[in-house]
């Protein structure tokens, strides 16, 4: 009789990648995504402070953003987001305050990033972002501060809660789902080879 623990482990696998897939379908369903993209700050709506209007930059183009840390500032988490990113796109950003003070230089190669920084007293921060992609882009700046006295990481409600940890389940699942595929094959061929094997 031919063992049957190889197919079990390919369906369970097929079963979590299906799950995955139903997960994404029905968050990306919630929150109005598209196919041309989706913009972070619609998805996690209420989580940041401050949001630069979506900004165009032709290749070699600066675009300029700021903040203003309040004295009660004591860490702001900023990110950047290409909405319209394809792979090889990427953008430079320079921080510097209104005395010429150098923060830090990012370049970023990837759909969005996220950073924190400690902030000085009452300072204004400058965010300069050059366009390092040989085709135009669409950016838009995401600022928070004192994100460490936020609710926004153990808040059930709140929208990162809703969005992006339901995503990384998906993912995690999508991930064990195709393993659990692939084990179930070699599963079976090797139980195949072993009955062959037994008639030889």
């Amino acid at each position: 009789m031919i063992k049957k623990r190889g197919i079990y482990v390919a369906i369970g696998g097929v079963v979590m990648i299906v799950v995955a897939f139903a997960i994404t379908t029905s968050i990306m369903t919630d929150q109005g995504f598209d196919r041309d993209g989706f913009s972070l700050p619609d998805v996690l709506e209420g989580m940041f402070d401050q949001v630069s209007d979506e900004t165009q930059l032709a290749p070699g183009e600066t675009a300029y953003f700021s903040f203003d840390a309040s004295a009660d500032t004591k860490m702001l988490f900023w990110g950047v987001q290409i909405l319209d990113y394809q792979s090889g796109d990427s953008v430079l950003v320079s921080i510097s305050n209104i005395y010429g003070d150098d923060f830090g230089q990012f370049t970023v190669d990837q759909p969005a990033f996220f950073e924190t920084m400690e902030t000085e007293n009452d300072n204004s921060y400058n965010f300069n972002v050059e366009n390092r992609a040989g085709r135009t882009i669409t950016v838009v700046m995401m600022f928070t501060k004192n994100p460490q006295d936020s609710n926004m990481f153990s808040d059930p409600n709140s929208p990162l809660s809703k969005t992006l940890v339901p995503l990384a389940i998906s993912g995690a699942l999508l991930i064990i789902g195709v393993i659990a595929v692939i084990a179930g094959i070699v599963i079976i061929i090797i139980d195949y080879k072993k009955r062959r094997s037994e008639f030889v």
